[in-house]
């Protein structure tokens, strides 16, 4: 007897079905976040306009990517090339343990 699962055609049906779902209630559950006060939205790191931003996206994205995002990253992105030149710190002598010169860098 064969499983419907090792089927790939039914294992696939079966993701998108559940992928669907997970959207579907993520969704629901960051519309009920458009009925909160702004004062518990900052309780826990957003903003009105963060929860417009993730009810915005089209209805097959999950938006609570989009939320996870703005709360890791602060809501803004500094971001920069990776291959990018790097600004050099100076080092800074400080007073402490006496070496050859009498000072140490940190």
């Amino acid at each position: 007897m064969t499983h419907f699962a090792s089927i790939p055609f039914v294992a696939l049906l079966g993701q998108m079905a559940a992928r669907a779902w997970r959207v579907f209630t993520n969704r629901r559950h960051v519309n009920e976040l458009t009925h909160w006060s702004d004062e518990q939205l900052k309780d826990i790191g957003l903003t009105r306009s963060d929860v417009r931003r993730a009810l915005a996206q089209p209805f097959y994205r999950d938006p609570t990517s989009v939320l996870s995002t703005t709360t890791i990253f602060g809501g803004a992105f500094n971001l920069s090339a990776a291959n990018g030149v790097l600004e050099k710190q100076p080092l800074i002598l400080i007073e402490g343990h006496k070496g050859k010169s009498g000072q140490i860098a940190a």
